[in-house]
């Protein structure tokens, strides 16, 4: 008895897509996630984050300077506003929090061995990574109302700066010598 072949299914994927689609992980969503959605998908195209707004409230909100351009507020604008301004090459490479109904914290941490506090500890402790390494925050997404930011979820991307991903140089400060 003869078997015919039946011929292989043709691929889906092509390498370098599988390979790109690998590149991307996510993180979250952490808090209730009630509210509206809303995303700053879009927005790293511009660039790398250069900048990031926190107001200090109990519930926060945000907002990142993208390549020199300021996103979108969303959340509740009223406590204490904190302003960081990364030094260039400078990415965010892990952020942690508390969160309950809101997201009640936030830190961030650099690939300069910075970290950012804002917000007081209080509920649910988490912790969002890249899956892949020399991966950085490219951007956030979540849900808000109007008191403050009810979920966080950070999505991560390959660093656009390669050099400096593999070895990060901490700018010196106040050192006039070469």
């Amino acid at each position: 008895m003869s078997r015919s072949l039946i011929p292989a299914a043709p691929v889906l994927f092509s390498r370098s897509l599988v390979a790109a689609q690998a590149r991307f992980s996510y993180s979250g969503e952490f808090g209730s996630a009630v509210g509206t959605s809303f995303s700053y998908s879009g927005d790293h195209f511009w660039g790398p984050i250069t900048a990031f707004r926190v107001w200090e409230h109990p519930s926060s909100y945000i907002k990142f300077q993208f390549a020199g351009t300021w996103s979108k507020t969303y959340g509740y604008e009223q406590g204490t506003h904190h302003e960081v301004i990364l030094f260039p090459g400078e990415e965010i490479t892990q952020i942690s929090g508390k969160h309950s109904t809101y997201v009640y914290q936030l830190i961030f941490f650099t690939n300069y061995r910075r970290t950012f506090f804002f917000g007081q500890p209080a509920g649910e402790s988490f912790n969002a990574v890249p899956l892949e390494q020399g991966n950085v925050l490219a951007f956030i997404t979540g849900h808000h109302n109007g008191a403050g930011i009810t979920g966080i979820g950070m999505h991560w991307d390959q660093s656009i700066l390669p050099a400096l991903k593999s070895y990060p140089q901490i700018p010196e400060v106040g050192n006039s010598s070469g």
